[in-house]
């Protein structure tokens, strides 16, 4: 599991993976909360759900007001559920783990 949590914060810890909400991004001894992560969906969830539609559509006449916003609101939907339980938890367990770290008294001097 820690191999797992190194990759995926390796690939978190690098800016082009936040482009362009890299301001969003928090320092890495705090959570990826459901606010941030609420911005960010707002951003590349309506991009998931464009690239779910065009992955289905079979011809243009397929393509209707209803199915291009059902797509939108699927990408939101599904890039917020993978991106919760992949990255930012991988992200939330780092955090703990270095919060616990700073949090912890200093053995006292002899």
């Amino acid at each position: 599991m820690q191999k797992l949590e190194d990759f995926m914060n390796s690939l978190t810890d690098r800016d082009w993976g936040w482009w362009p909400v890299v301001s969003l991004r928090p320092p890495k001894d705090r959570d990826i909360d459901n606010l941030t992560l609420l911005k960010m969906t707002c951003f590349f969830g309506p991009a998931m759900g464009l690239v779910m539609l065009l992955l289905r559509v079979r011809s243009l006449e397929a393509l209707t007001l209803q199915r291009i916003a059902l797509h939108l609101v699927l990408g939101c939907v599904a890039f917020f559920v993978l991106y919760k339980f992949t990255f930012a938890f991988f992200w939330n367990r780092r955090a703990r783990r270095l919060r616990a770290k700073t949090t912890q008294p200093s053995p006292p001097l002899e």
